[in-house]
């Protein structure tokens, strides 16, 4: 349950009796002022002396209410009604998360490792800056709380980050749809060289080699993102996914992109690269990602 502003509040019974009370108890009943609510009931089991103070705690919120209140003691029972006024409620506190690190991975990924509770959590939003201030916000996520991963990978292939350039970098916690944490202490990082996306075609690992590589209109090769190792395909180019991972059949598994199963399952066979040699196929090792060599079977015709 995420976490929710609330009140407690303390109220004081003042009664006499002409003989010693003993285990008085109480019934509190109260809806907001001239509404049809049904009330709500609060059972006092135990009645301090008079004057004594009473605790509600987890009340609903701030507003005008009217209330029944009834006092039992020694088999006798007191009514009183009236009205009362609950100020604005402080709402709870929402612990800051922590940036560990921020690094470069494979192919200079930008990663960040950070820290919040996962309990109760709500979603959790990153900042990234060109200035230390954050008046030129360049990169903004949010995250929801069943999605959160204490290690980020941050986006690559949209164009606003630069190469070689330093950024700064800040995170916070959202624990409701109103309750947010201040932000972290910021970050200061240098991102590297995050080689641009390449569209591509594959075939899977024991597929036929169809023609559809060169044009995908049959919807048997799948079309897709990815960066190389080299800045242009040969023999013993590592092919990555925009994630930044190796394009193997354990990491196609994880992308979120409604990859086929022929992929998952059997990995890359062939691709092809449509905006860099259009026309020529390569032969992949599904199980490294690595471009083995050009198929001689099959050659894309250049419009």
């Amino acid at each position: 349950m995420a976490a929710a502003t609330t009140c407690n509040i303390s109220f004081q019974i003042y009664y006499t009796s002409s003989i010693p009370t003993t285990g008085a108890t109480a019934l509190l009943e109260y809806r907001i002022k001239n509404s049809t609510d049904p009330y709500i009931q609060y059972n006092i089991t135990s009645v301090p002396a008079s004057g004594g103070s009473i605790s509600v705690p987890d009340f609903p919120a701030s507003g005008e209410y009217e209330y029944k209140l009834r006092l039992t003691a020694n088999g006798v029972s007191a009514n009183q009604t009236g009205s009362f006024v609950v100020g604005e409620c402080s709402p709870p506190s929402c612990e800051t998360p922590k940036i560990d690190k921020v690094y470069l991975g494979e192919k200079d990924q930008i990663i960040m490792d950070y820290s919040t509770d996962p309990q109760n959590l709500y979603a959790v939003e990153y900042q990234i800056a060109t200035d230390d201030r954050f008046t030129n916000i360049i990169h903004v996520r949010v995250i929801m709380g069943s999605d959160y991963k204490p290690t980020e990978y941050i986006e690559m292939n949209d164009g606003t980050i630069v190469n070689k350039t330093t950024y700064f970098i800040r995170v916070r916690r959202h624990c409701s749809s109103s309750v947010v944490s201040p932000w972290s202490d910021f970050v200061e990082f240098q991102s590297g060289e995050w080689r641009n996306l390449l569209e591509s075609f594959w075939l899977a690992h024991g597929d036929d080699l169809s023609p559809d590589i060169c044009n995908g209109l049959e919807n048997y090769a799948w079309k897709t993102n990815v960066t190389l190792s080299t800045p242009e395909p040969k023999a013993g180019s590592l092919i990555y996914l925009t994630n930044g991972m190796l394009a193997t059949r354990e990491n196609i598994r994880i992308l979120e992109q409604g990859v086929p199963v022929r992929f998952t399952d059997n990995g890359i066979g062939w691709i092809r690269f449509s905006n860099i040699t259009p026309g020529v196929v390569y032969i992949v090792d599904s199980k490294t990602a690595q471009i083995l060599n050009v198929e001689s079977q099959l050659e894309c015709p250049i419009p």
